[in-house]
């Protein structure tokens, strides 16, 4: 029997994008208020800070013309 990671667990461990993963991995369905949810939610949050923290040159969505 594998270990299914919680989102409560994810959060404490700081393995929010491990615990989307494994959903994704698994076929959980996105429905409205479920822990998927909010996880994806979270993650897209933490990870648009991430972004702004960078200096601009770095940012990986820019493209160099």
């Amino acid at each position: 029997m594998e270990f299914r990671l919680t989102l409560r667990a994810a959060l404490a461990a700081d393995q929010l994008e491990e615990f989307v993963k494994q959903e994704e991995a698994l076929g959980v369905e996105l429905g409205s208020g479920s822990d998927f949810e909010r996880a994806l939610a979270l993650f897209l949050v933490q990870r648009g800070l991430r972004q702004d923290l960078l200096p601009p040159s770095q940012h990986q969505n820019d493209h160099v013309l």
